[in-house]
């Protein structure tokens, strides 16, 4: 009977990669652990206020209890249920409880003043961006939050894959979305920020850099994630992404935060080293044929004219005021 159960399932698909889920998991959770260490430590973070200070402790608290729900679920299927074959196939409470956790870390770097859509209002100087980036990140937050809510009443983990396919579709393609939408407009709007000027470029390059390896990584992910549940129908290789997409936003938005020191560094040497530009001509001067008559532009001298032209470009940064061009503001946006 257990064999034409499992004809279909393989153990390195199911047991296998939640097994290596959970130990990339850990890995990113020791990062998460050391930049929370980072930004407490750091500088600006003296001045951020204790709402930030206070959100980044909550950010730490939901991604260890994440962190503890996907241990647990992979030591009920490794070690409680271990040898029993019908265990595999279960639906244990901590699973869709993981995919609360991500939603609500989610939710956290996208939504919460002072991040990601904050940071686009700033940018953008528009409301209409912001809204539809709020609206989907919200969206985003329901469809998972209702699937999870879902997911606990089934007892095999693949009747509940089948039953809410669409729901789950829909949620992670929404998931999709709002990343690359976000990450796209904040990428596109620092680059409309170029000055021409090398030194603020260079800034601004770094930036979307910033923007990019942290936004764009939890879309793949998310991607991965999608491609997973739609393709994998009785393989577990969708939680081995979900097991990790907690700790992405975590340490996305905890990045975001620690790289403002750095872009900062630099706008400093960029004001301790404004861009010159000197431009010399060469000496000119003409006579008459006949060389009876000569002219020239120096007064109180005969011979012919240096020319002699200077260009200054100076990049005037923000230092410390809350204006919405400072660097700060901007680093803290990747």
């Amino acid at each position: 009977m257990a064999t034409g159960i499992f004809a279909d399932i393989s153990l390195g698909g199911t047991l296998g990669v939640t097994f290596l889920g959970v130990c990339v998991s850990s890995m990113l959770y020791g990062v998460t652990c050391l930049q929370t260490f980072s930004y407490y430590r750091s500088a600006k973070a003296k001045s951020d206020g204790h709402i930030l200070h206070a959100l980044v402790a909550a950010l730490l608290i939901f991604d260890s209890a994440h962190q503890a729900i996907v241990i647990h679920a992979v030591y009920n299927y490794l070690v409680i249920d271990f040898a029993n074959p019908f265990k595999v196939i279960t639906v244990v409470w901590s699973v869709p409880t993981e995919i609360v956790l991500n939603a609500i870390l989610a939710l956290i770097l996208n939504v919460v003043p002072r991040f990601l859509t904050f940071r686009l209002l700033q940018l953008s100087k528009r409301y209409s961006l912001p809204i539809i980036a709020g609206v989907l990140s919200l969206a985003n937050f329901g469809t998972n939050l209702t699937y999870a809510i879902r997911g606990y009443p089934f007892k095999n983990i693949f009747e509940a894959e089948v039953a809410l396919r669409t729901q789950g579709i829909a949620g992670l393609s929404i998931s999709v979305a709002t990343e690359f939408f976000i990450s796209l407009s904040l990428a596109y709007f620092l680059h409309s920020r170029r000055t021409g000027l090398r030194k603020s470029n260079d800034i601004i390059t770094k930036l979307i850099m910033l923007t990019i390896t942290t936004g764009m990584l939890t879309t793949l992910f998310n991607v991965a994630d999608l491609i997973a549940y739609v393709t994998a129908h009785n393989n577990l290789y969708v939680l081995f992404f979900n097991f990790m997409l907690g700790k992405l936003y975590a340490n996305a938005l905890l990045t975001s935060l620690n790289s403002r020191e750095y872009v900062l560094g630099i706008a400093g040497d960029s004001r301790a080293a404004s861009d010159h530009e000197t431009l010399k001509l060469p000496r000119t001067g003409y006579s008459s044929r006949s060389g009876q008559s000569s002219r020239t532009t120096d007064t109180g001298r005969g011979g012919p004219p240096g020319i002699h032209v200077q260009m200054e470009r100076f990049v005037a940064l923000d230092s410390g005021a809350e204006t919405s061009t400072k660097v700060s503001d901007i680093a803290v946006a990747v």
